[in-house]
C-alpha cells in the first residue's frame, strides 16, 4: 500500500557526507577530505554534487568560509536524480541556474543575498513532499525555496558556489547540533505546518504530524506520511519536545519575506 521508497530514502544511519571528489565544475578546488569546496578564478565553473543520495527530510549543512564582492550574485542549490558518478565533468555546464535545470533531472535554486555572507551557516532538505526548504542564520524559520522534486527515485544534493560565493565548507550532517544553533528546536506538522508535531505515530515512531492531522491520517487508514508503514496506534498525550526519535526528521512551514527568484521551470515565490 502507498510507495515504496528507494532503500537509499529510508531513515538509517547515513554514510559519511562529503562533496563527490572527481565530479565537479573545472574551477572548483576540494580539500583533501572534500569537505571544502572553493571556486578558484572567475565566477562560474564552480559546480559540486554530495558523494551519496541524500534522505528525505536530511539537513545539507553548509557553511561559507570565503566571499568575493567583486562579483554579483550568490549560492544555488537544489537536488538532481542524475548520478554524479556517471556523469562526465568535462561537459558540465558554467552555471547550475539555468543551464544544469534545463537539461532535466535538476532542480535548483538561488539563494538570497544574505546567505552568502562569510560565516553563515545554513541548511536545506527536500521533505516528502518534494519540497525544498531552508534555514540560516539571518531567518530562524524554515523558508521555501522549491516545489516539484520528483522523491521516488534517488536525489543527489548539487552546490553552484558561484559568484560572491568564493568557497563553502559541508559540515557533518550531525544535524541535531546546527539545527539547535540556527533555532531549529520546536518541529511542526508537515500536513498542516501550522501545529507543533507533537503526536507518535505507531509502530514506525515518526513525529512529524500534530495530534489533529494524525489522527484524520489514521482514521482515513492512511500510512505514515514519511516512511508509508501503516499506522497502528497513536498514544495519546502530549509528545515531549525533549524526547530523542532516530526516526525524527524535522517539519517544515512555509513562511516567507521578499521574493525569491527561483530557476527550476522559470517559477517565481512571491510574499
Amino acid at each position: 500500500h502507498g510507495v515504496t521508497l528507494e532503500p537509499s530514502l529510508q531513515r538509517s544511519a547515513p554514510q559519511a557526507l562529503f562533496f563527490h571528489p572527481f565530479t565537479h565544475g573545472s574551477q572548483v578546488l576540494l580539500d583533501e577530505f572534500h569537505h571544502v569546496a572553493e571556486r578558484v578564478s572567475s565566477f562560474h565553473d564552480g559546480i559540486v554534487f554530495t558523494n551519496r543520495p541524500i534522505q528525505l527530510h536530511e539537513k545539507v549543512t553548509l557553511k561559507i568560509l570565503k566571499k568575493e564582492a567583486r562579483w554579483h550574485g550568490g549560492l544555488r542549490v537544489g537536488f538532481t536524480s542524475m548520478d554524479p558518478s556517471k556523469m562526465d565533468p568535462g561537459h558540465l555546464p558554467p552555471f547550475v541556474c539555468p543551464h544544469l535545470v534545463m537539461q532535466g533531472k535538476t532542480w535548483a535554486a538561488v539563494l538570497p543575498d544574505q546567505c552568502i555572507e562569510e560565516g553563515t551557516i545554513l541548511m536545506f532538505w527536500v521533505d516528502h513532499r518534494g519540497r525544498v526548504f531552508f534555514r540560516s542564520q539571518q531567518e530562524a524559520r524554515n523558508l521555501p525555496l522549491l516545489t516539484g522534486v520528483p522523491v521516488r527515485g534517488r536525489l543527489w544534493a548539487v552546490i553552484d558556489v558561484y559568484g560572491q560565493t568564493k568557497a563553502v565548507q559541508l559540515l557533518a550532517p550531525a544535524c541535531r547540533d546546527y539545527s539547535s544553533l540556527l533555532g531549529g528546536d520546536v518541529e511542526e506538522c508537515v500536513i498542516c505546518c501550522s501545529h507543533e508535531a507533537n503526536a507518535l505515530l505507531q509502530p514506525c515512531g515518526h513525529a512529524t504530524l500534530c495530534h489533529c492531522c494524525a489522527q484524520e491520517v489514521f482514521h482515513n487508514n492512511q500510512p505514515c506520511p514519511f516512511c508509508r508503514e501503516q499506522i497502528q496506534d497513536i498514544p495519546s498525550g502530549r509528545l515531549s519536545l525533549t524526547q530523542e526519535f532516530g526516526a525524527r526528521p524535522d517539519a517544515e512551514t512555509t513562511g516567507v519575506n521578499g521574493s525569491l527568484s527561483l530557476c527550476a521551470e522559470g517559477l517565481s515565490m512571491k510574499p
